[in-house]
């Protein structure tokens, strides 16, 4: 008897900013997958403080910010320590990550050049291709096309899609506006195209956040609007929907190895 290797394959997208209620109550094409079954909600607690840089380093790496060191969106160009990358690396698996910039300084230990970085590999931090941008404004409809991109060209196990416009509609306009709730429903209008994509190509998708965000245009502290994040599970045919989901931050990196992890099937 044969044993051939098999990998799953995931996306996660990670939007940043974006409360678990406003997922709930305005991203309307990930509700009707949620009603048809398709889809498992969750929300998630993120770790204090609950700032940006902080919380990609939690995000990747399973640690608390007290523990791997980033308790500050100022720390430019620092190291995280090992992350996600690195264990799927380690087991065969590839990675392709289109995000912030800052990212790209958490894995690998250098500021971002915009001239030099901006389509750079990090594959010492084992990932194989990679699309960073670096205005907070960049529109979210350009992000994904650029993770599409990667995709396409690169086939990776992992593919990590970090677009950033519910936190920066949140620090413009606030946790309560018009412009916050009118992102989340555009950026569920992308991924009701986007998703089956995605699907069809034998990915499974999880979408969280890093942080809520507060009607004072800011986050960081304790308060539920700012740390109820997002879970779902957007699995594709044939994929189970109840599968144990993480039930911290703290637990990402592992539920994303485990899914990943080659499994072994008799021919």
């Amino acid at each position: 008897m044969n044993k051939t290797p098999m990998n799953n394959k995931l996306v996660v997208l990670l939007a940043d900013g974006l409360r678990a209620d406003t997922a709930r109550d305005y991203m309307g094409y990930l509700q009707a997958l949620n009603e048809a079954g398709r889809a498992q909600c969750r929300t998630l607690r993120c770790e204090l403080p609950s700032l940006s840089r902080p919380l990609y380093a939690t995000l990747i790496t399973g640690q608390t910010p007290l523990a791997h060191g980033i308790v500050s969106n100022a720390q430019a160009g620092q190291r995280c320590g090992s992350t996600v990358f690195d264990e799927l690396a380690a087991a065969g698996n590839s990675s392709a990550v289109a995000a912030y910039h800052w990212f790209y300084e958490l894995l690998s230990g250098q500021r971002f050049e915009p001239l030099l970085h901006r389509q750079a590999a990090v594959p010492e931090a084992g990932v194989k291709a990679g699309s960073w941008y670096f205005e907070d404004e960049y529109p979210d409809s350009h992000l994904l096309a650029d993770a599409e991109h990667l995709r396409q060209s690169v086939n990776p196990d992992l593919l990590w899609v970090h677009p950033m416009g519910p936190d920066t509609a949140g620090h413009q306009s606030g946790g309560e506006s018009t412009a916050y709730s009118l992102c989340a429903r555009r950026l569920d209008m992308m991924l009701a195209l986007l998703i089956p994509v995605w699907h069809a190509a034998g990915y499974d998708v999880l979408l969280t956040s890093d942080h809520g965000m507060h009607a004072d245009r800011m986050h960081g502290g304790p308060l539920a609007v700012e740390r109820e994040t997002p879970l779902v599970w957007l699995p594709c045919a044939g994929h189970a929907v109840d599968v144990t989901l993480p039930d911290s931050q703290l637990g990402l990196r592992g539920f994303v190895v485990k899914h990943l992890a080659r499994v072994s099937t008799a021919d």
